[in-house]
């Protein structure tokens, strides 16, 4: 039968509160291990058990040291959201831009019924991105302000608009890449194919790839801090989030 060991105990109760991220609670378990067994050796006591007792009464209490990991998780993963929305709605806008020219460099001409289609989509187009860019600053601002470790109301509620905001610059991100493509789908169905249709065909191929991790990307962060928010409030937070 194996000895009671308070550590043990300690680091089961510390990787239930970190279980909705596997990676952080295997991680932050094995930094925790290593510090309270040197910890534990380094006490004056023949007694094992007392020594790591000492040593985790000097650590803190396990759901203390969750909170602030949560913390640290949550703020790193909402700035890498509100950065990789960014780099998404940049990369379209010169993904758009480079086919312009393209077609203003090989004179690719739009036929009447593209030219009609165009009307109405070109301004859903063009404010869709518009917007994505404004919500995807703002939110990735929201963002990188320091989330304190006691999550108060208010702060909780900026998390929760940070979220909102960066979901919807990605949101108004894919509407934008729907768009464009069915103009340059509708102008490639057009004209007959040509190594001039390679560019416009891989770069909207490129941009629905891209907008799409970027969606499971911000889907992931809003599931990851919600199990975090719904820990704190005391609720069940123990769902595993990749």
């Amino acid at each position: 039968m194996p000895l009671p060991s308070p550590v043990a105990d300690y680091l089961d109760k510390l990787g239930r509160d970190l279980a909705f991220d596997p990676g952080l609670s295997r991680r932050v378990r094995r930094e925790v291990e290593d510090h309270l067994r040197e910890a534990a050796i380094a006490e004056d006591t023949d007694s094992t058990i007392d020594a790591e007792n000492r040593a985790i009464m000097r650590f803190g209490a396990p759901q203390k040291i969750a909170e602030q990991y949560r913390a640290i998780s949550l703020h790193t993963r909402l700035k890498k959201t509100g950065l990789l929305v960014l780099c998404a709605i940049l990369f379209v806008f010169g993904a758009m831009e480079s086919r312009v020219v393209w077609y203003g460099l090989t004179r690719w001409e739009v036929g009447a019924h593209l030219k009609n289609v165009g009307e109405t989509i070109v301004p859903i187009d063009h404010s869709a991105f518009l917007l994505a860019i404004i919500l995807g600053i703002v939110g990735s601002i929201i963002a990188h302000r320091p989330i304190p470790v006691a999550y108060e109301p208010a702060s909780r509620s900026r998390i929760r608009y940070g979220q909102f905001l960066i979901a919807a610059a990605g949101g108004a991100t894919a509407v934008a890449v729907t768009c464009e493509a069915i103009l340059t789908s509708w102008r490639l169905v057009e004209a007959r194919w040509t190594t001039s249709s390679i560019l416009p065909l891989s770069s909207i191929v490129i941009e629905i790839g891209i907008i799409l991790a970027a969606v499971v990307y911000i889907l992931n962060t809003i599931r990851r801090a919600s199990a975090i928010l719904r820990h704190e409030t005391g609720g069940s937070g123990s769902g595993e989030i990749y």
